[in-house]
């Protein structure tokens, strides 16, 4: 039985309250089914030094008066059936040659296995992610570059950011429910921590974004990979943006997926491809600036006046 309302909706790629061999298999390994390696959900170090690995990759939650949303909270849930999200933005910038994570990479680098054109997936699960700086100023990390080499030159280089959301509050009481098998199953105290979306995401898409513009090897700008409920919260924030026709230096390309159909006990459901948006970071950005979306001055006005009446 499933809480009647917060819930989480994912544990170790499998529902909560699968207890099937598979199910109970992947999270005894307390492992990430999607990347492999363990599960980068966990909680804080307990007094005896132990952590708490809850294997979160999506929870739903129950807005007022709309219907329940189910959220990949997790960036890793992302990566799915080999990270085919990745791939599908390497497809549509144009690149049909074989993709190769950096291990793979590597191994045929140092047999001259490797075809005369290709390309390789440099992040934090393949080599390490490329970091940039201007000293005493900025640094910052890309999630993802795709190189495409031809002939052993660099000819295309394709960055993509992966980002999930945040949470607040937490689900303890109802994870131990699942992981104990514990019924009735209490809702779980989580809410969406949409305040990040301004505060950081926003901000880094549109720093990075201005990086790729300047590249001369860029030249189908920046791609975002998102949960689809995740972009709604951006598009609330930014407001309309005009739309571009196709990738291109300066362009971003978004593309949101969502949790697929569900699936019988044991097996792990699919993400799918919702939408793909386009647009010049530099109207994106200009969008986020503009504050059309921002409450107004009149009410910060209002709402001084109102504090000094109260004092």
């Amino acid at each position: 039985m499933r809480a009647p309302g917060n819930d989480l909706c994912e544990l170790f790629g499998y529902a909560p309250d699968d207890t099937s061999e598979p199910a109970r298999k992947q999270w005894k390994t307390q492992k990430c089914p999607f990347v492999g390696g363990p599960c980068i959900k966990h909680s804080h170090a307990q007094r005896a030094g132990t952590t708490l690995v809850y294997g979160s990759c999506s929870v739903t939650n129950r807005p007022a008066s709309r219907p329940v949303e189910e959220v990949i909270i997790c960036p890793q849930r992302l990566y799915a059936d080999d990270y085919a999200t990745l791939k599908a933005c390497v497809a549509d910038a144009g690149i049909t040659s074989p993709m190769y994570l950096a291990d793979e990479y590597s191994r045929r680098k140092k047999i001259d296995d490797l075809p005369n054109d290709y390309c390789v997936f440099l992040g934090k699960n393949s080599g390490r992610e490329i970091s940039l700086s201007n000293p005493g100023v900025i640094d910052l990390s890309l999630d993802w570059v795709m190189a495409y080499v031809d002939r052993g030159s660099i000819r295309l280089l394709v960055p993509c950011e992966v980002q999930s959301i945040d949470i607040t509050g937490n689900y303890r009481d109802n994870w131990n429910a699942y992981s104990e098998e514990i019924s009735p199953v209490p809702n779980s105290d989580h809410g969406m921590n949409w305040a990040n979306v301004w505060k950081r995401l926003i901000p880094q898409l549109i720093l990075k974004s201005a990086v790729a513009a300047t590249s001369t090897l860029c030249t189908k700008g920046t791609y975002f990979v998102l949960p689809d409920r995740v972009y709604i919260q951006f598009e609330r924030i930014v407001g309309p943006v005009t739309a571009s026709a196709s990738a291109g230096p300066g362009v971003i390309t978004v593309m949101t997926y969502k949790l697929g159909q569900d699936v019988p006990l044991g097996e792990i459901r699919p993400i799918v491809r919702h939408r793909t948006e386009r647009m010049l970071a530099t109207d994106f950005a200009q969008s986020f600036a503009s504050g059309s979306q921002l409450p107004l001055g009149t009410q910060l006005d209002q709402k001084v006046a109102a504090v000094l009446a109260s004092l």
